[in-house]
């Protein structure tokens, strides 16, 4: 499961702990396309239905970022995709591909960034790089090893 925060502090109580290389990769990508996964406190294994770990975004969307610091609180998100296919950009392809189906939809705009978040499993040492995306596994490497 992945959250969306404004902040990686506001993701602490449903986290163990924040490794100062997660400071490191916030403070070079963030806000943007890169989640990262932690050890879930007992909080945030109540917010995961009980997994040991918890994803955590922090979202480079003007839209996303001003409903997440109006709310206070992380919020629960997935792509806007069939499982196995790729993703809706846009507004009008998440309506066309679900539109009957959700009450509804907030259209930020065309998504900036095409591919998939990164994702940086920052749960146990050493830390890895589970998936390659928007933000280049050399890129993360050189914060993250340096």
């Amino acid at each position: 499961m992945a959250l969306l925060v404004p902040t990686l502090e506001s993701a602490l109580p449903l986290i163990e702990e924040l490794p100062k290389e997660a400071g490191r990769l916030a403070k070079a990508f963030c806000p943007g396309p890169i989640t990262f996964v932690f050890k879930a406190s007992a909080l945030g294994k109540l917010v995961t239905g009980g997994l040991d770990t918890i994803g955590v975004r922090i979202p480079d969307h003007p839209v996303a970022l001003a409903i997440l610091k109006s709310v206070g609180l992380p919020l629960a998100t997935t792509s806007v995709n069939r499982s196995g296919e790729k993703p809706a950009a846009s507004g009008a392809a998440s309506r066309k591909l679900f539109g009957g189906q959700v009450d509804w939809l907030l259209d930020g705009g065309p998504c900036r960034v095409k591919k998939p978040s990164s994702v940086v499993d920052l749960s146990h040492y050493p830390f890895s790089i589970l998936r390659e995306g928007a933000v280049r596994k050399s890129a993360i490497e050189h914060v993250l090893f340096r």
